[in-house]
C-alpha cells in the first residue's frame, strides 16, 4: 500500500515564482547528458497547490512541501488512471520530490482531502520526445536500465504468482500451519516490486490493505487472511477471500506489459521502497498479526536495490555517490542479516528491542537519503 514518507532528494531544491509553483530553470545535469526542470508544489489545507498548471514536455522534479496541513499529506500525478509519481507521509513541514519525464498530455493531480483543490490538472505541451538531449549513447544506457528492471519485476511477479497459489492452495485446505509459514514467502515477492504495483492503485489496495486502509466491506487480501491466520487461528471463510487474492495476483502479472518504465521512475521506486521500511514497516504495523515484517524488510531491500543496480550505470558523472549507495546497501543488508533464522527466514519483529529496531530505520533512512539524490540524475528525457 502507497503509505510511505519521502524524504527530500538532496539535489532537489524547492523553486517557486510568482507564487504559481513553476519555475523554468534546471538542475544539475545528470548522467544521461539532461537536466529536469523544477517545479515547486505545496499541500495546504485545500489540496494541491498550484491546481492547475501547464508545462513543455521534458524531465521535471515535483519538489513537495507541506504548509500546515494535518489532513493532506500526499500528492499524486496520474495519468489514464495510473499514477506515474508521487509523494506521501508528508506531514506538516516536510518536503519531498519525485522525478518524472512528462510527454505532451494531460494528466491529473490528486491531493486527497483538501477541502476545495484535492484533484487539479497539469497540461504539458509540446511533441513526444520534446526537450530529450541524451545522446545515442545515454540513451542506450537508459532503454538497457529499463530492459533489466522489467526483467527483475516480470521475474519477481513470476515467483509472486507461484508463492500465492501455494499459500492459496494451504488456506483452501485449512492448514494453517503451511498457510503461516508460506504467508510471508508469497508476500516478500510482492514487496520487491510493490512501486510498480502501486501503479494500478486499485489492484494494490485488493492484495495489500491494511484493515485500517480501507472500509471494513472491501478488506481483502493478504492482510484480510493474516488476520484470519493468526487471530482466529484459522482458515474459516476464507476460500473465496483467497480466490480473489490469486486472481488479483494473476491480472497484475497480466498487466505488467502495460506499465511505461523510464530511468527515473525506476529509481523513484527504490527510494519509496526504503521510505516504506523507515517510516511504516518499522512501526511494525504492516504484519501486525503475523509480525513477520523482516521478510518485508528484505523485499524492500532488494527490490530497492534491483532498481538502483538498473539505473547505476546512468551515474556516470556521479561515481562517488554510487560507491557510496553500493557501500550502503551492503551495511544494511549486514544489519538485517543479524536477525535471519538457521533454517531461513527472519524471527518475529517482535523478538527485537526498541534498540535494535531504530537501529535498523538508521541504516535504512542513511540509504534512502542517498538514493534520493538519484532521480533528477537519471532522467531520461
Amino acid at each position: 500500500m502507497r503509505r510511505l514518507r519521502v524524504v527530500a532528494a538532496g539535489a532537489a531544491v524547492a523553486i517557486a515564482l510568482s507564487g504559481c509553483g513553476s519555475s523554468t530553470k534546471t538542475g544539475a545535469s545528470g548522467g544521461s547528458g539532461t537536466s529536469a526542470r523544477k517545479i515547486a508544489f505545496t499541500l495546504t489545507k485545500a489540496g494541491c497547490d498550484p491546481a492547475h498548471l501547464e508545462l513543455p514536455a521534458g524531465a521535471t522534479t515535483f519538489d513537495v512541501k507541506n504548509d500546515g496541513a494535518d489532513a493532506v499529506s500526499e500528492m499524486e500525478l496520474q495519468q489514464g488512471g495510473r499514477i506515474v509519481g508521487e509523494v506521501e507521509n508528508l506531514t506538516p513541514g516536510l518536503s519531498g520530490s519525485f522525478t518524472v519525464t512528462l510527454e505532451p498530455g494531460t494528466y491529473q493531480t490528486a491531493c486527497p482531502n483538501g477541502t476545495s483543490a484535492a484533484k487539479g490538472d497539469l497540461v504539458v505541451t509540446g511533441v513526444a520526445g520534446s526537450g530529450t538531449t541524451v545522446a545515442s549513447a545515454s540513451a542506450a544506457l537508459a532503454a538497457t536500465a529499463v530492459t533489466n528492471y522489467r526483467a527483475y519485476v516480470e521475474s519477481e511477479v513470476a515467483q509472486l504468482v507461484i508463492t500465492t497459489t501455494s499459500f492459496v492452495d494451504a488456506v483452501k485446505a485449512g492448514d494453517v500451519a503451511s498457510a503461516k509459514a508460506l504467508f510471508p514467502k508469497a508476500r516478500i515477492h510482492y514487496e520487491s516490486v510493490e512501486p510498480i504495483a502501486e501503479t494500478f492503485s486499485s489492484l494494490d489496495e485488493n492484495i495489500d490493505a491494511r484493515a485500517n486502509d480501507v472500509p471494513a466491506s472491501t478488506f481483502r487480501g493478504f492482510h484480510r487472511i493474516e488476520q484470519q491466520l493468526w487471530v482466529a487461528g484459522n482458515t474459516a471463510g476464507m476460500a473465496h477471500d483467497a480466490d480473489e487474492l490469486l486472481s488479483d495476483v494473476k491480472r497484475l502479472q497480466a498487466f505488467l506489459p502495460t506499465v511505461k518504465l523510464e530511468p527515473a521512475q525506476i529509481a523513484n521506486g527504490a527510494v519509496e521502497l526504503l521510505n516504506e521500511v523507515a517510516s511504516s514497516k518499522i512501526t511494525g504495523e504492516e504484519d501486525r498479526y503475523s509480525h513477520t515484517d523482516l521478510w518485508d524488510f528484505e523485499g524492500n531491500l532488494e527490490g530497492a536495490k534491483a532498481a538502483f543496480t538498473a539505473v547505476r550505470p546512468l551515474l556516470g558523472k556521479s561515481p562517488t555517490l554510487a560507491t557510496t549507495i553500493d557501500r550502503q546497501f551492503t551495511s544494511t543488508r549486514d544489519a538485517l542479516d543479524q536477525y535471519q533464522t538457521p533454517g531461513g527466514g527472519f524471527v518475529l519483529y517482535t523478538a527485537l528491542t526498541r534498540t535494535q529496531t531504530r537501529g535498523l530505520a538508521a541504516q535504512v533512512e542513511a540509504l534512502a537519503d542517498s538514493l534520493a539524490q538519484v532521480p533528477p540524475l537519471v532522467v531520461a528525457g
